[in-house]
């Protein structure tokens, strides 16, 4: 005589059967819980990114070209004091955030805000920028490879 299954156990084993289904299905093949230190590692850049702003012809010595800072958006100069030495300097007035202008003759930058000026290097000039903090226009990091120059 055959035994009879019973509809609980009918049930029990087709939630158990469904239980062991979903397991298997989330599980990674490989046992590893993600990926591995090799694979992240290979998926990380391997160095600063650098956007090319101008090339040594765009600013001759003794003059200043005008660029838009990639990392910030805001207007940029780069000038060219002597021959390979480069140095760029961002817009951004450190006084009150206004546009300083560059001298087309690289000596200098002024802003219309509040007549402060600032000297070839970004220092700003004590005598026009009474009772205002005077802190140097910030400094833009530049990388030159070849005729290339880079922003980091």
């Amino acid at each position: 005589m055959a035994k009879q299954i019973g509809r609980r156990q009918v049930l029990t084993a087709g939630a158990a059967g469904v239980a062991i289904a979903s397991l298997a299905a989330c599980s990674n093949s490989t046992g590893a819980s993600g990926p591995t230190e090799e694979e992240l590692a290979s998926s990380k850049p391997t160095g600063p990114t650098t956007k090319v702003v101008a090339t040594a012809a765009d600013v001759p010595v003794g003059t200043v070209f005008k660029f838009t800072d990639p990392n910030s958006g805001m207007p940029a100069y780069l000038m060219q004091p002597a021959a390979g030495t480069f140095i760029a300097y961002s817009s951004k007035c450190t006084h009150q955030g206004c546009i300083v202008e560059a001298n087309q003759d690289a000596s200098g930058f002024a802003c219309a805000c509040h007549g402060a000026k600032y000297d070839s290097v970004g220092v700003p000039d004590e005598s026009t920028s009474k009772n205002l903090t005077a802190t140097p226009l910030a400094k833009i990091a530049l990388t030159v490879a070849g005729d290339q120059i880079s922003v980091a």
